[in-house]
């Protein structure tokens, strides 16, 4: 599993702002080749073995971003048809004992919750959502953007799970002890490589971007 966080305390993408968007999201694109392309180079040569798994890594990365992007645009959509004032009520809360978007527990910083979303990997993370692996969330769906979102459909019309999405937000004032902005929120987009187009099927790769987003005014 791969994590390129782009988040940070300040507020960095205003959604209003985002037809310019293709210039961010190729600076991530290029960031990401620029951190594993001289390792594809030096490691190809050691197996096929190695190089598949970059390979994966890079597809995971694409399946990630597509997510971004798509959730941008239906972001976006909901902003402007007024369906959503703010991101409040549209969190990913719950799911795990203390909450998957609570960092420590009772806001005690020698109790790490074990449920927070930075310590599960992304596969912990969709098996949490989807217990029994049926590619339905078992979440209300307005925690959700998207969830095990085919990167691409079969020809019959059906879904191919062999590239997913699934974005969520995160409150990222959530268990500080601070108020909650319903103005700012933390993407979550997780890119997921299958080896076959089954939702059941092995797991190869995961990538995961973080992306802080600021609602228009």
């Amino acid at each position: 599993m791969y994590i390129f966080s782009f988040s940070s305390s300040r507020k960095l993408i205003n959604l209003k702002e985002r037809r310019g968007s293709g210039l961010i999201v190729v600076i991530l694109v290029l960031a990401f080749m620029l951190a594993v392309g001289v390792t594809v180079l030096v490691v190809s040569s050691t197996g096929p073995k190695v190089s598949s798994a970059m390979r994966f890594q890079e597809e995971a990365f694409n399946a990630a971003e597509a997510g971004f992007n798509a959730a941008r645009v239906a972001l976006e959509e909901f902003f402007l048809s007024r369906q959503w004032s703010s991101f409040s009520g549209h969190y990913l809360t719950g799911v795990t004992q203390y909450g998957i978007d609570i960092p420590f527990i009772n806001n005690d910083l020698s109790k790490p919750n074990p449920g927070y979303f930075r310590r599960l990997t992304d596969e912990q993370i969709l098996n949490l959502l989807d217990p029994n692996h049926d590619g339905v969330a078992d979440v209300a769906a307005d925690q959700l953007i998207f969830f095990e979102e085919p990167f691409n459909r079969q020809q019959s019309g059906n879904n191919d799970y062999r590239l997913t999405y699934t974005v969520f937000l995160i409150d990222d004032e959530a268990g500080t002890g601070g108020p909650s902005d319903p103005k700012d929120v933390l993407m979550v987009c997780i890119g997921v490589v299958r080896s076959g187009p089954r939702i059941t099927d092995k797991i190869l790769a995961t990538c995961r971007l973080e992306i802080g987003l600021e609602a228009p005014d």
